[in-house]
C-alpha cells in the first residue's frame, strides 16, 4: 500500500516517541507516508493513494484533500477520482468521479458520495448520489436511483451491482428508458 502525497500539513500535534512518528520516504517523485496506529488524524492536500497487487495497479484514488485517520485505517476524502483494474488481460477497469468518499486502507474498499459518475472501459456511463466499492468481491454497488446511459440510450433504475472481473451490469428495482426529446 504506498500513500503518494504531494503536500501536507498534520492534523494535530505528534507525540514524540518512535513508536507513533511518521515515517516519510521519497518515492515515485512524492514522498510516502506511513503512520502508527496510535497516530493523530493527518490532513493531506493532494493525495494520491496507489495499490497493487502482483504488480499490477488494483487501485488509485486521487483526492484534492484527504483526512487519515490510522486508528480506523480510514482516509475521509474530498473532491474524488478513483479507477479501479482486474490487471488481468480483459483490462477490466472502471473509472469513478465524487464530491466526497472514505477509503479504507487495509481493504481498499470505498464509498463515494455526493454526485458519483462512473465510465467502464466498455464505454458504458452511470450517475447516482453514492457508491460502494467492494474490493474483496470486485463490486461497484448502489441501492439508490441510478441512470445509465450505453450506446447513447439512458436508462433508470432503483440501484446496480457492476461486477468488474467479469464486466457485467446488474440493474436492480427495475429499469425504465429515458426518452429526451
Amino acid at each position: 500500500m504506498v500513500w503518494l502525497l504531494h503536500s501536507c500539513h498534520l492534523g494535530g500535534a505528534l507525540p514524540r516517541s518512535t513508536s507513533t512518528a511518521l515515517l516519510i520516504l521519497s518515492l515515485l517523485g512524492g514522498p510516502v507516508v506511513a503512520l502508527a496506529a496510535d497516530s493523530p488524524p493527518l490532513d493531506v492536500e493532494g493525495m494520491t493513494f496507489v495499490s497493487t497487487r502482483g504488480g499490477e495497479t488494483d487501485v488509485v484514488v486521487h483526492a484534492e484533500q484527504a483526512r487519515f485517520r490510522p486508528s480506523a485505517d480510514v482516509a475521509e476524502l474530498t473532491v474524488v477520482r478513483a479507477e479501479v483494474s482486474t490487471g488481468d488481460e480483459t483490462g477490466s477497469r472502471i473509472e469513478i468521479e465524487c464530491d466526497e468518499g472514505t477509503l479504507n486502507l487495509k481493504s481498499n474498499s470505498f464509498w463515494a458520495r455526493g454526485n458519483v459518475h462512473g465510465r467502464t472501459s466498455d464505454g458504458r456511463e452511470f450517475s447516482a448520489p453514492w457508491a460502494r466499492y467492494d474490493h474483496t468481491d470486485g463490486m461497484l454497488f448502489t441501492d439508490a436511483p441510478v441512470v445509465m446511459s450505453e450506446a447513447g440510450t439512458k436508462i433508470r433504475g432503483g440501484g446496480f451491482r457492476y461486477y468488474v472481473r467479469e464486466q457485467r451490469f446488474r440493474l436492480l428495482g427495475g429499469a425504465e428508458v429515458v426518452q429526451e426529446p
